[in-house]
């Protein structure tokens, strides 16, 4: 876990600094770097965090945006790009918000680090990359984590059922036929209770199918996945 600033209840797969193990993590740097070859591109990172996407980026010699609502990880982020001798432009903000996508075009738009698990709502998730697709260039893309791909195991497994953790210190709760959870811990655990409550943050599991749905009411291209990332690719249509 980070030892940032911020709400301890966050979980790991959205920590700020490092939402993935090493291997997977690297892997998708090294995808993007592919992907997005040769530099320079405009790219916007949603959710940038402390820069584990964006700095190797800008080391490449591409043009970054980033936009993250904690100004304190944006300030190690800056940090970060000065120890690798490079910039990039950092803005703080909700990703969700219309002003915080920046003035495009851009040639790829990033959702990474687990960030399109926390849009719960599907609708908000269209308005989203609807917004996306409007500020990216003929062609351009954007990219998410396979979610599916890394969580959907997990549940299917056993690992991720409604239940309270051997130590009692966390619990997880389903929403009767969706695929939403919530995430309680310390004082918030409440073994009485398996609802989730309408002031509780949720988090959506999404699917293949639901991601297709989305993208395709957004005038984006179906999901492609990129394994060996791993990543998932919506682009916007040249014509």
């Amino acid at each position: 876990m980070s030892d940032l600033p911020g709400d301890s209840s966050t979980p790991s797969w959205l920590d700020a600094q490092q939402p993935h193990d090493e291997a997977q993590s690297q892997a998708q740097i090294t995808g993007l770097l592919r992907l997005l070859a040769p530099a320079p591109k405009r790219v916007l990172d949603l959710g940038c965090g402390l820069g584990r996407v964006l700095v190797p980026l800008a080391a490449a010699g591409h043009e970054l945006l980033g936009v993250d609502g904690n100004a304190e990880v944006l300030r190690l982020c800056l940090a970060r790009l000065e120890e690798k001798g490079c910039a990039a432009d950092l803005m703080e903000g909700d990703f969700r918000d219309a002003g915080a996508l920046g003035a495009g075009p851009f040639d790829a738009v990033l959702c990474l680090g687990n960030t399109f698990m926390t849009i719960a709502d599907v609708d908000e998730a269209v308005e989203v990359l609807i917004r996306a697709r409007q500020v990216l260039s003929a062609g351009g893309t954007f990219i998410i984590d396979d979610c599916p791909r890394d969580f959907w195991p997990e549940l299917t497994e056993g690992n991720w059922l409604s239940g309270l953790s051997e130590d009692g210190s966390s619990q997880l709760v389903w929403e009767a036929g969706d695929a939403v959870f919530a995430l309680r811990s310390g004082a918030e655990v409440d073994p009485d209770h398996w609802q989730i409550g309408p002031g509780e943050r949720r988090y959506r599991l999404w699917s293949d199918g639901a991601l297709r749905l989305a993208a395709r009411a957004a005038g984006l291209s179906a999901p492609r996945r990129l394994a060996e990332a791993p990543l998932l690719v919506m682009r916007r249509p040249r014509a």
